[in-house]
């Protein structure tokens, strides 16, 4: 299932199990305390938990800033999605992010796939199956994008950092600790703009999602719009 970059495989908040093919798409979360053992299992299974963070130059000290100041423009914005998954599997649609911490992906059918985020929880709802699956947002690579005040240099760790005169690709991994697996983010130049990320969770699988027709919104979505629905509501009244 490809929408499954955007979440980890704790389960989710309402303790509900999660169809089968999570296992391949999502990153897993830490508790709050390991054992050494824990910890050297955890790092076998992600590699990128165990690699160093790079040492940037003053060029990349600098673009890095203005990379922060780019994303941060991001306040209302919307656009066109195009998402691979690790069996080279597409699917397609619309979304739209409102920050701090509302976004929303409406995949294109046959597909009956939404994720909605509404600063708290991330929701999955398969309006096929009727379920509703809801995961921290705290807890997701993507909430590295979506808050108040995005700053990688603080709230990332920097894994690799490339740039040429066309395009610069950050490589972090979330310093907090709270999501595994490690963020790809892909930026054209001379004038930044986000055009592309990976998500590559704790089992090295990658979830690629590549953007189109980004801009500003001319109209601010409301609370409601990235609200979850009430899916399971309507499944019980069907029953």
């Amino acid at each position: 299932m490809a929408v499954m970059a955007f979440y980890p495989a704790a389960a989710p908040a309402q303790d509900k199990p999660t169809a089968s093919a999570v296992s391949g798409w999502t990153t897993d979360t830490k508790p709050a305390a390991k054992t050494d053992q824990e910890a050297n299992e955890e790092q076998a299974e992600d590699p990128s938990a165990a690699k160093p963070p790079i040492s940037l130059s003053a060029e990349q000290i600098s673009l890095l800033a203005r990379i922060n100041e780019y994303l941060n423009t991001l306040v209302n914005v919307e656009g066109r999605f195009v998402q691979t998954d690790h069996r080279n599997e597409e699917t397609k649609g619309r979304f739209y992010v409102r920050r701090p911490g509302k976004l929303r992906f409406d995949y294109s059918a046959p597909s009956k796939l939404r994720i909605v985020s509404d600063g708290e929880y991330l929701s999955v709802e398969d309006h096929d199956l009727k379920t509703v699956d809801k995961f921290p947002l705290d807890a997701t690579p993507i909430q590295l994008l979506l808050g108040k005040d995005v700053n990688l240099t603080r709230d990332a760790i920097i894994l690799d950092m490339k740039q040429d005169e066309n395009a610069v690709v950050v490589t972090l991994r979330d310093r907090s600790g709270t999501a595994a697996g490690h963020l790809q983010l892909f930026f054209k130049r001379p004038e930044l703009e986000l055009y592309e990320w990976v998500i590559t969770d704790a089992q090295g699988l990658d979830t690629r999602v590549q953007l189109a027709n980004l801009h500003q919104s001319e109209e601010k979505k409301s609370d409601e719009f990235f609200a979850s629905s009430d899916i399971e509501l309507e499944r019980l009244t069907n029953n």
